[in-house]
């Protein structure tokens, strides 16, 4: 199993910290470290006002950070590729066996940044295919569940590192796909849900609450987005054709 890093705030998640505890080793997944720096205190006192915009709140700042940080500690550990997960994550049942498969379908890839996780989106029907997993397209969805390599690890520290930050870690990877220079892949089927998405818990982010309320509206935004404008809406669809490589 590849090396896995977790997004955690450090204090006030201790609840997300004990689901991924109990969670990740339930589903095969025993590799995994926390990134603990980059909280919302750490990014005001020790990150140059200059790395990000003032557009983007803290809590924006704060998670945009640690992923850069575990994209850091891919580069420097030299690790080949790594798997990354927020704290809220829930893996589907036989995740191992498809994160498997995944990474036996990009041997042939470089330069990759592959999102598993399923963020009310889904690839159109008419795009799969019978035993493929997974699929290129022009944008990215959340940010709870993805894999990488080393290259596009090296490549988006030093892209960022020479930017100021002026959108969220999903938007930007998505929004500077191209001039970065590197492969985007969807998952499907994904592998992973967001538990602050479903009502598990509540968002760091958006400050919704977990609950019944928010887990029924989620449940029928996720069937109407996914099986509805997924595969009916042209602009969806337009995603996936003639996605540019690198």
């Amino acid at each position: 199993m590849m090396h896995t890093f977790i997004i955690h705030v450090s204090k006030g998640f201790e609840a997300r910290r004990q689901h991924i505890d109990t969670h990740l080793p339930a589903m095969g997944v025993r590799n995994f470290e926390y990134v603990l720096d980059g909280d919302i205190d750490f990014v005001k006192s020790k990150v140059s006002e200059s790395f990000f915009s003032e557009s983007l709140s803290w809590a924006q700042r704060s998670c945009f950070y640690k992923h850069y940080l575990a994209m850091k500690m891919v580069v420097d550990r030299g690790l080949p590729y790594a798997l990354v997960l927020e704290d809220d994550a829930l893996l589907v049942k036989d995740f191992s066996e498809k994160l498997q498969r995944i990474t036996e379908q990009l041997t042939a890839e470089k330069n990759y940044f592959v999102n598993i996780e399923q963020a009310s989106n889904a690839v159109p029907f008419s795009f799969r295919k019978p035993g493929k997993l997974i699929y290129p397209c022009k944008v990215n969805k959340l940010c709870g569940g993805i894999l990488y390599d080393y290259t596009f690890a090296k490549a988006c520290t030093e892209y960022i590192e020479s930017k100021k930050v002026t959108a969220p870690i999903d938007g930007f990877i998505g929004n500077e796909r191209c001039s970065i220079g590197f492969n985007l892949f969807w998952a499907e089927p994904s592998l992973v849900k967001q538990g602050s998405k479903s009502g598990l818990f509540d968002s760091g982010i958006s400050q919704e609450k977990s609950g019944v309320y928010l887990s029924t509206k989620s449940l029928f935004k996720n069937l109407y987005r996914i099986y509805v404008l997924s595969n009916f809406k042209k602009k969806q669809k337009e995603l996936f054709m003639n996605v540019e490589r690198f």
